[in-house]
């Protein structure tokens, strides 16, 4: 009602409620607000949805960890939803929170997805699928299992067939949070079954017929079974290390790398911090090493050691998914797609630290005929029984939960 002021005169009583300033926009503007808040809600959504479904793909995040980011998510979303309910400037930066959210998790999604598609790259294509057979039945969350790491001295393609310089067992007890490693020195003198009719042979040469002829050596040598295998060659080193930063590697004795390891190098004793180039080098070198290839083969443990100790740190949750991608065209496995997600779900749900025990296997140098070259005798290692029999007694045990020292 309006009120009499006399005189004739009359004021209209202004509304109690104040008005926003959006209340005077004409209608169709209001509509076309309320329509982009909603678009850009359901971008985010959709992308909510792509990431999540992308991250159960990638099968490699703990599900308590995936459960805690989808609340989070939710939250975001729920977020964004009051914010585009509010005032003009609210609006404007739920907006832009809502769209710089959906960007960063499809990019994100988009690179778990490659991710996956790298993983199975690395176990597609094995050359022994019968290898895969065996290894198919193993959990490797519960049972102690041995995988045998073969570094083949080529760069470039994988599947090359060509002599292996690096071979390591790894036996690993997942329950314990025990890995073995043991070294056995490439030219070590030992039959190769199925291929040298019981005649001795460097184990270098075994590579040449095969991943599967190198394992059955070394499964005859300690009599143990050997499920998985992991194959590397050098620009896969290369690519590993480079990928976790560095590694820092623990040396024996001071000596220089020759420039036929690639890259010469000043080696200190105690630690070094080695990237890609230089780990391989370090890897490579024998000439220089009063020892030679009994060093070299500790050499590579400790290279080996120091890249699982690296693998194995909070940080892998960020270069993890990076590292799979990187080495996917020049590293091969026979574990499966599953098996190997399992594996990095176990290291990220508990983040304990592993005890890594190395050994190496011994032997006295000799010159010697070996099966696979008829040019005349070669070096070789003659194996220390003694030495291979401590070796068979420290698998037996990380394989029953016993604890072993080097």
């Amino acid at each position: 009602m309006p009120e009499d002021l006399g005189f004739g005169y009359r004021r209209e009583k202004s509304s109690s409620k104040r008005r926003r300033p959006e209340d005077s926009y004409p209608v169709s503007g209001k509509r076309s607000r309320k329509q982009n808040g909603k678009l850009i809600l359901l971008i985010q959504l959709i992308a909510t949805a792509l990431f999540l479904a992308s991250a159960v793909y990638l099968g490699m995040i703990p599900w308590l960890y995936l459960g805690a980011v989808a609340i989070v998510l939710l939250i975001l979303v729920l977020l964004v939803y009051r914010m585009q309910n509010g005032f003009r400037k609210k609006r404007f930066l739920g907006a832009l929170l809502g769209l710089l959210i959906s960007a960063v998790l499809l990019v994100a999604a988009f690179y778990m997805f490659e991710v996956r598609s790298a993983l199975n790259d690395i176990t597609d294509g094995n050359e022994a699928p019968e290898l895969s057979e065996a290894a198919a039945g193993v959990n490797v969350s519960e049972d102690p299992f041995s995988v045998y790491i073969s570094g083949i001295d080529v760069y470039g393609d994988i599947t090359q067939q060509s002599r292996s310089d690096v071979n390591i067992i790894a036996t690993v007890n997942p329950k314990t949070k025990q890995i073995l490693l043991v070294t056995t020195p490439r030219d070590y003198y030992v039959p190769i079954p199925g291929v040298s009719e019981g005649y001795p042979d460097k184990l270098t040469h075994a590579g040449t017929y095969g991943i599967a002829t190198s394992m059955a050596t070394l499964e005859e040598l300690y009599d143990v079974d050997i499920p998985f295998y992991v194959r590397v060659n050098f620009t896969s080193l290369i690519e590993m290390v480079d990928t976790l930063g560095g590694i820092d590697v623990e040396s024996d004795i001071a000596f220089t790398t020759g420039e036929e390891s690639g890259l010469v190098v000043e080696v200190k004793e105690g630690t070094n911090h080695f990237n890609g180039q230089e780990a391989l080098a370090f890897c490579r070198e024998r000439h220089a090493l009063a020892e030679g290839d009994n060093q070299r083969g500790k050499n590579q443990q400790a290279v080996i050691e120091a890249m699982l100790k690296k693998a194995m740190s909070p940080s892998i949750l960020i270069k993890g998914p990076r590292l799979i991608d990187q080495v996917s065209g020049n590293t091969e496995t026979n574990m499966s797609t599953s098996q190997l997600q399992e594996l990095v779900r176990v290291q990220l749900a508990g983040m304990n630290g592993w005890d890594v025990v190395s050994v190496a296997a011994e032997g006295t140098s000799s010159t010697e005929y070996c099966y696979s070259y008829s040019g005349g005798p070669l070096s070789v290692i003659v194996p220390d029984d003694s030495s291979v029999a401590s070796i068979q007694e420290k698998i037996n045990a990380v394989e029953a939960g016993e604890t072993v020292s080097e």
